[in-house]
């Protein structure tokens, strides 16, 4: 019977483990070279117990819904915390003045669960414009 129960606990414990969320310490957006194209994403989290990967997510005024920028795979190693930074380079204003952006982090862990444990938002003020075929050739007619 006691060798029962202490499987039983191990089982739990694992079981534990491996659902337990991530837990995170900050997430922010910020545009440092208005000039450019990019928002630059960091957060840092305490613990990653069975997680598989993060899902960042992203909504602009002209979405409908959230739509996927990347997934980042965990940082090996036991230190606690670790720092995340991603780049988003595929920003695009529709509108000539500032534009807010909207972005949820995800975790997805081993066991199938999914959690958002953040969210952040920016307001987008970039000089940069997007350059289509289309534009292009309006220019030079």
């Amino acid at each position: 019977m006691k060798v029962y129960k202490t499987l039983f606990l191990l089982v739990l414990s694992l079981l534990f483990l491996a659902a337990s969320p991530a837990m995170l310490q900050h997430f922010t957006a910020d545009i440092p070279d208005p000039d450019r194209n990019e928002i630059h994403l960091t957060w840092v989290v305490d613990e990653q117990p069975g997680i598989m990967h993060y899902t960042i997510k992203r909504k602009m005024v002209r979405d409908t819904d959230f739509v996927l920028v990347n997934t980042i795979q965990p940082q090996p190693g036991s230190a606690n915390p670790k720092e995340y930074n991603y780049v988003d380079k595929n920003v695009f204003r529709n509108q000539s003045n500032a534009e807010p952006v909207m972005y949820h982090l995800y975790v997805n862990y081993t066991n199938g669960d999914k959690s958002r444990i953040g969210e952040t938002e920016i307001n987008y003020s970039s000089t940069a414009i997007r350059r289509t075929w289309g534009s292009i050739k309006a220019m030079f007619q």
